[in-house]
């Protein structure tokens, strides 16, 4: 939990509400309050879990090296390449979260509004999409 108390004494996160929005095979997300009062989410990356091992095999976080040490680093590895690939895509005027910082296994980012895409069943414009 040492990741919490540089992101209290950062000033990028107040307090975590707990409520969490998201589970994946990856990551689970949480929502939080910067100093502001403004709302953050906050991204846990989770690594090796049993329905998640093929990882280091399926994902380019290592490279060329053979060795990949733990999944806590992994994990680590996979926030730090989400959080630069967020930068790059915000910086250039991508419609994605606002990236806020990132350390260790975790990413904070802006909420972004919207509807759950398994939610929607129908869509007006269809061709807008592509």
């Amino acid at each position: 939990m040492f990741c919490f108390v540089l992101f209290v004494f950062g000033d990028y996160l107040f307090s975590l509400e707990g409520r969490q929005i998201g589970v994946g095979k990856e990551s689970d997300v949480y929502i939080g309050k910067n100093s502001k009062g403004e709302v953050v989410v906050l991204k846990i990356h989770r690594l090796g879990r049993t329905s998640f091992r093929a990882v280091k095999e399926k994902r380019d976080y290592l490279g060329h090296r053979k060795s990949y040490g733990n999944w806590m680093y992994l994990s680590r590895l996979a926030a730090f390449k989400e959080f630069a690939f967020m930068q790059v895509l915000y910086n250039h005027g991508f419609p994605v979260p606002v990236p806020v910082d990132n350390n260790r296994h975790i990413v904070v980012m802006s909420l972004v509004s919207g509807s759950i895409l398994e939610s929607v069943r129908e869509m007006p414009n269809p061709g807008l999409l592509v």
